[in-house]
């Protein structure tokens, strides 16, 4: 009931005890006298709250209508980005294609006639053409994730890693390494995009190694904080990363050896399974607490 109402009802009764207004008794004049000081706070406070309101509406709706401006510009950034990744990628590759090509003919043309340092200053345009496309392949991956989130089906983790191994299969044996896993969930996601955050993470197994032969193992078990998905755990026995660099892994480009180690990278494999992971709405991150190597979580959502 609104204060005036409250106030023409406490009127009436006046009236009808008292017959008029001004025969009100003296005793009832401070009571009366606290109650309309009331009714003009309560009337005052309401006004005051009623234009708040409508000002936090307004601010709301231009609040609302400003994110959803930077939304729009986000989403065109965001697919600006990832035309003008796939068109570099693209066409940057033909003419390294190219070089590498005409430096390793000019090396069987002038096999005799180069120099030592000739002959090495060419093997290193060779090989930094190399890490070029390397790099340019890892960005045009990095790029794509996304397209595919209209794809997810029910997959079974253990035949994705079955089929990992096998496309490891050499650099597995070369390096006499053990990728051990039992019983793995089902989940549901891209078959293609899962593939490739498993195989990255086996892969940055077999290259930061120690002396040890690798084993490179991994387990599934309840995601506590979200029961519609499962935690998958990779963990090696392989060099790790220090910990004032574990807040930097997953940024592309970001390499944590320099390039003068044994360690050869790109700076994109984490950084692409970090996108691939939160494609599937999940999370990852390293297990701090693990010093036998390196540890790695995310999760990924149950089969529906």
């Amino acid at each position: 009931m609104k204060y005036d109402e409250l106030n023409r009802l406490l009127q009436r009764q006046i009236k009808r005890k008292c017959t008029a207004l001004e025969s009100i008794p003296d005793e009832m004049l401070p009571l009366l006298e606290i109650v309309s000081k009331t009714y003009d706070q309560y009337d005052r406070d309401g006004q005051l709250l009623e234009r708040t309101m409508n000002l936090s509406s307004q601010e709301l709706t231009e609040t609302n209508t400003r994110l959803s401006a930077q939304t729009k510009e986000l989403k065109r950034s965001n697919n600006d980005l990832k035309r003008f990744a796939a068109v570099v990628s693209h066409d940057l590759k033909e003419p390294l294609r190219t070089i590498s090509n005409f430096v390793q003919l000019m090396l069987k043309k002038e096999v005799g006639n180069l120099s030592e340092d000739s002959m090495e200053y060419a093997d290193f345009i060779v090989e930094s053409v190399n890490r070029m496309a390397v790099l340019l392949d890892g960005l045009m991956r990095y790029s794509v994730i996304g397209k595919e989130q209209s794809d997810f089906q029910v997959i079974a983790l253990n035949k994705v890693l079955d089929n990992v191994k096998k496309n490891l299969h050499f650099k597995i044996n070369e390096n006499q390494a053990s990728v051990v896993y039992d019983k793995l969930p089902k989940v549901n996601g891209n078959q293609g995009l899962i593939s490739q955050l498993f195989q990255n993470l086996i892969d940055n197994s077999l290259k930061f190694q120690n002396c040890a032969s690798p084993i490179i193992d991994i387990q599934s078990q309840p995601y506590q904080a979200d029961p519609d998905y499962h935690q998958i755990t990779v963990k090696d026995n392989g060099i790790g990363v220090k910990e004032e660099f574990k807040h930097k892994i997953f940024e592309i480009f970001k390499r944590l050896h320099s390039t003068q180690d044994e360690y050869e990278g790109t700076g994109i494999g984490l950084a692409v399974c970090k996108r691939i992971v939160e494609q599937h709405n999940g999370k990852i991150w390293v297990n701090t607490d693990y010093t036998d190597g390196f540890s790695i979580s995310f999760t990924l959502p149950k089969a529906s």
